[in-house]
């Protein structure tokens, strides 16, 4: 007599996760984070440094690890692992992303009043950019963030949504990700409560949104490289102002304009790929 061999049962967790990957990863990402952030914030009113380096990869790397294990195995891991790991891209897609990056965020600076005026290169300067360039990369956001927000996240939001809408909830999901930062005086322009914070979370959510659709078409050009989003990203959040514009601050106008011009990158993005981003049929 033939038995019917019995169906394994799944732990109900990994059942659940892997029944709504997407929302197991942003749950995931978030109150993790979340909790911790808030910990250090409100409770143990701890300083900026060196407690949020943790939170990117409590948050959406591990999240990220966390629900490929469960969906796709081991076999998604080292999938995972591979596109990190991805750099051989060509190498315009350096180029675009090492120069071309940040002479748009240096333009960012010219409608800014006195700013030409304040165009002083300070090559003794380059040092020291150089040092925190490669600090932030590996703690300062980037390295934790990336193989969440672009590895994980932006092919299934995109074979869910179509590329643009999926862009759009991953933009805004990202933003909203940097929330509890804004509980600290000083992050980000943020004020000393939450009237003064408003505005500054309202232009960084949506300079988020905006660059989130060059990070999809990056994403989508380049095979689902991690470097080049790492890279990109850190590029972002190490200005070189110090650099090139000594007498220009990173202030919330500034910001502002980068706001605007990557928006209107955005729109030339989705109006030249029909709204593809690069992506593949």
């Amino acid at each position: 007599m033939i038995q019917t061999p019995v169906p394994l049962r799944r732990n109900p967790i990994i059942r659940t996760i892997s029944d709504r990957p997407l929302l197991s990863f942003f749950v995931l990402s978030f109150a993790p984070a979340f909790a911790y952030e808030l910990l250090c914030i409100l409770v143990l009113r701890l300083p900026l440094v060196p407690w949020m380096f943790a939170a990117p990869f409590i948050g959406p790397f591990l999240a990220a690890f966390v629900v490929t294990a469960a969906t796709d195995g081991r076999a998604g891991v080292r999938a995972l692992v591979r596109d990190l790991c991805h750099w051989r891209v060509g190498r315009r897609w350096y180029a675009l992303v090492m120069i071309g990056l940040p002479a748009l965020l240096m333009l960012c600076v010219l409608p800014l009043p006195g700013a030409l005026a304040a165009f002083r290169p300070e090559p003794g300067e380059l040092g020291g950019w150089a040092v925190a360039f490669v600090v932030v990369l590996i703690v300062g956001g980037p390295l934790g963030e990336e193989p969440g927000w672009r590895n994980f996240a932006t092919p299934r939001l995109q074979e869910r949504f179509g590329p643009a809408l999926g862009t759009l909830v991953l933009g805004v999901m990202w933003g909203l990700w940097h929330l509890p930062l804004f509980l600290i005086d000083g992050y980000n322009h943020a004020g000393s409560d939450l009237a003064a914070s408003v505005r500054p979370y309202l232009v960084f959510l949506g300079f988020t949104i905006a660059i989130a659709y060059l990070f999809t078409w990056l994403y989508n050009r380049t095979e689902g490289s991690g470097p080049i989003a790492i890279l990109a990203h850190t590029y972002c959040n190490v200005s070189l102002l110090p650099v090139l514009f000594p007498g220009v601050d990173n202030d919330l106008a500034y910001e502002t304009v980068q706001l605007v011009a990557f928006a209107i990158l955005a729109v030339i993005l989705l109006l030249a790929t029909r709204g593809r981003l690069g992506l593949r049929n």
